[in-house]
């Protein structure tokens, strides 16, 4: 037998031997693993850009208001038929007690009453018997027991008043004040009812009237009869002689 015929037989028996199912040696099984190797997939998200915060600063808007002014009447104003104190009408006729409780709501307590005295005296010559004179300061009013146009003899009351200075500071209801000019009054109360001529005292001065009648109206004196004339006293009713 030759070298070559010799290996085959060999190989033959070798194949016999792992099919013999008594046991013996066999072949050792080779188990082949497959390994699958998978690229990493790598995502790569495209950079977020976040757009920059815009902070917008408003100047504070300051508004300055222009303080505002009010300007009240005057508590006690003036007429040519009595005076309105506050809310009550103090007519030329009115009780003498109950015109000073209403001026005195508005202006306080009188600085001077003479009580009832001799008409022939401080405030010239008033209507007989009596008089009485109730002053604030400049303005005073001035009451009778005398029989006038408001009421019969025997009964007290209002019938007029003199304003010749400030305090306190008044004027007319239509705006009349001391230290206006004649201009002033001309402009308020010109027409027929308005009187302006030389006073009797002073002929470089002036005497004014406004509806004058015999009980009623508005009276005064002024610096002068021009323009510019200054307003030096308003009175009321029909006052007392010289």
């Amino acid at each position: 037998m030759n070298k070559q015929t010799a290996v085959a037989v060999a190989m033959v028996l070798v194949l016999a031997a792992c099919g013999d199912d008594s046991g013996g040696i066999g072949i050792a099984s080779t188990t082949t693993t497959t390994t699958t190797t998978v690229a990493a997939t790598t995502t790569t998200a495209s950079p977020t850009t976040t757009a920059a915060s815009t902070t917008t600063t408003v100047a504070p808007t300051t508004t300055t208001l222009a303080p505002t002014t009010t300007t009240e009447p005057p508590s006690v104003l003036l007429s040519d038929e009595g005076i309105q104190a506050g809310d009550t009408w103090v007519y030329f006729g009115y009780d003498d007690d109950d015109a000073v409780t209403a001026v005195s709501a508005v202006l306080g307590a009188p600085t001077h009453d003479s009580g009832w005295t001799d008409p022939f005296g401080a405030y010239g010559v008033c209507p007989a018997p009596e008089v009485r004179g109730v002053h604030w300061d400049g303005l005073v009013l001035l009451f009778t027991r005398a029989d006038t146009d408001f009421w019969t003899g025997g009964v007290d009351h209002f019938f007029a008043f003199t304003f010749t200075s400030i305090p306190p500071d008044l004027e007319t209801t239509q705006g009349l004040a001391l230290g206006d000019t004649i201009a002033d009054l001309e402009a308020i109360y010109g027409g027929a009812d308005l009187f302006i001529d030389e006073s009797p005292f002073d002929p470089s001065a002036a005497i004014w009237s406004y509806d004058a009648a015999s009980w009623t109206g508005m009276y005064g004196f002024a610096s002068s009869q021009n323009p510019d004339g200054v307003i030096q006293s308003i009175n009321g009713g029909r006052g007392c002689g010289e």
